[in-house]
């Protein structure tokens, strides 16, 4: 009866007034993102048979205790490259692959929403790879990676997920750059494609199909688009991830991996629009966290977004995880202890950043005893390895040969043997003009003062050291005092007799190489993918560690002495170069 009694223009007034107001509710959603875990699923290293500084224990430690604080909104992410870097995942991959991977069971225990593909994920093989899409009970994420069979995605390219009625797309994707790494066999059925283009396809689908609240980016593929020379608009760049971010408009946040680093940046695209970026670096050192607050602004949300990188040392191991997985844990402590031969003194790898090693010289002495091939390349795979004095166990072997190459034989005429190590040599050593020079090849600003790593504090390569390249079954000298690509003298082949550049010869690489990694054979040699696969003569689907294994067992007692087939000159540059580069990177 009353409303009978408010003129008109009241109750319109009223109206206007219920219509205006903001039904919605402020919400929060947090996403918590790993990257790069390289097998660093326990407390335990077992490369180095200790503990291990932090690993996805405290990861699991950390999520639960994100979990009590947004039961409603939490979203747990990695960015892949989990397949590699330990005895654990090694031993799921190829030793016991009856029962559940170990990445699906620790993944499943902490809780974690998606996953995308690294480059060393696809490194086992597509039985390996093949086997863990079908078991994750999480979507493992890569819309780049593309089924040649299909013509569509080999993973799942994104995937949508509903928080507190909030709608989160999540569109991930790979490095493309897989070819110049992996042999083809590992990846024959898939092709990768551009990021900027795959995104330039996928977000306009995400954005009018699904209609998210928040887009994010999980990407395999590093900060730096400037790698290799590369610029923000080189086609299929290793780390595409900041320039699709900038050419494709629509992604809120984005999630780097790969390259290691630790980074929280905000960048502007070409739209106007920010993107928060982080990046996670590696082994569950950190964990990345984006909360994002929802905030009703006239009938729709205004997001405001706050990114941070928790130090994962903060956070204890989480016992129950810790109890679910200890009998895995000493099922690879069996596995890793297991003896396989004696070595007489202690080697270490760190030699071999400056010159001859008798590390390097046991890969290369297994290489030539497996091929039966001439010569040997072997490049540094890791500057701080380390086999004790005594019985050599199968977790040495993860110390010996960090990553799963595989080894291939070529044909090489001697002269491209010499320009393939020119190539290296030029890359490795500086050109010395003095003994107060530096020995190794380090990246310079503009004034001539080297650069620091952003990631460690140390002084950075012009040269990743896993492409210090070494060479066994020719005698040689390397010359500093003279420019790249005058500086390897070969002078006969180890056991005396005469090295003929004419001739072709039979030479082990690995697969790393003979695909393209380091630039060797496209720009050392100028081959191009072709000719590269017409000099291979057999491609082994083995990886080295194993054929090093069985090099040992072999021989049961190794006694390390160099092979004296190469040495650096002039002699005392050398030495006082090694003396002061020691001194620095130490």
């Amino acid at each position: 009866m009353f409303l009978k009694y408010i003129p008109v223009l009241s109750l319109l007034s009223i109206f206007l007034m219920l219509l205006s107001c903001d039904t919605k509710q402020p919400k929060e959603i947090t996403i918590l993102f790993t990257t790069d875990i390289h097998g660093a699923l326990f407390s335990q290293d077992f490369n180095k048979n200790k503990k291990a500084a932090v690993s996805l224990s405290n990861v699991s430690s950390f999520v639960k205790q994100e979990r009590k604080s947004n039961p409603d909104g939490l979203i747990v992410l990695d960015g892949g490259d989990f397949l590699q870097g330990q005895p654990s995942v090694y031993y799921s991959n190829f030793v016991d692959t009856v029962n559940e991977h170990i990445v699906t069971r620790t993944f499943d225990f902490i809780g974690y929403d998606a996953a995308a593909v690294g480059n060393h994920d696809i490194e086992p093989g597509e039985e390996v790879y093949q086997r863990l899409k079908n078991e994750f009970h999480f979507k493992w994420i890569a819309a780049n990676a593309i089924d040649v069979r299909t013509g569509k995605p080999y993973f799942t390219p994104y995937i949508v997920i509903n928080k507190d009625g909030l709608k989160v797309a999540v569109l991930g994707m790979i490095t493309p750059n897989i070819h110049s790494w992996l042999p083809k066999y590992l990846w024959k059925n898939i092709e990768f494609e551009d990021m900027v283009e795959t995104a330039q396809k996928w977000i306009p689908i995400i954005k009018n199909t699904e209609k998210p609240d928040l887009i994010i980016g999980l990407f395999h593929s590093g900060f730096d688009y400037e790698v290799n020379g590369g610029n923000i608009d080189t086609p299929k760049n290793e780390n595409g991830g900041i320039p699709t971010a900038m050419k494709v408009d629509g992604f809120d946040i984005l999630l780097l991996g790969h390259d290691h680093q630790e980074r929280l940046e905000e960048i502007t695209n070409n739209f106007g629009n920010k993107v928060y970026v982080i990046n996670a670096k590696t082994e569950a050192c950190f964990v990345g966290k984006s909360t994002v607050k929802f905030i009703p602004d006239g009938g729709k949300y205004k997001k405001e977004i706050i990114t941070e990188l928790v130090d994962m040392n903060n956070y204890p191991l989480d016992e129950k995880y810790e109890k679910t997985f200890s009998g895995f844990v000493d099922t690879i402590n069996s596995y890793v202890d297991a003896e396989i031969g004696f070595i007489t003194k202690t080697i270490t790898s760190h030699k071999a950043l400056f010159g001859p090693s008798e590390f390097m010289d046991i890969i290369h002495n297994a290489q030539l005893d497996a091929t039966g091939a001439d010569v040997s390349f072997a490049g540094l795979l890791s500057n701080n390895s380390e086999v004790k004095e005594g019985k050599i166990t199968m977790g040495d072997l993860f110390s010996l040969y960090k990553y799963e190459n595989l080894l291939y034989t070529m044909s090489l005429t001697g002269k491209e043997i010499k320009c393939f190590l020119e190539y290296g040599y030029g890359k490795q050593y500086n050109t010395m003009h003095s003994e107060n020079d530096h020995l190794l090849n380090y990246k310079k600003d503009k004034d001539g003062k080297l650069v620091e790593s952003e990631r460690n504090g140390g002084y950075l390569l012009i040269t990743p050291s896993f492409n210090f390249i070494s060479a066994a079954g020719i005698k040689y000298t390397v010359d500093v005092s003279k420019e790249p690509g005058e500086r390897v003298v070969i002078s006969s082949m180890s056991d005396g007799s005469a090295f003929d550049e004419n001739r072709r010869y039979n030479v082990a690489v690995n697969s790393y190489q003979a695909s393209g990694g380091g630039g060797f054979f496209s720009e050392g040699l100028n081959f191009s993918k072709d000719e590269t696969e017409k000099r291979i003569i057999v491609a082994s689907t083995i990886d080295v560690r194993k054929y090093v294994a069985d090099y040992i067992i072999k021989q049961k007692i190794i006694n390390p002495v160099s092979r004296n087939d190469w040495r650096v000159i002039p002699e005392n540059y050398f030495k006082k170069g090694m003396a002061k580069d020691m001194a620095i990177r130490n």
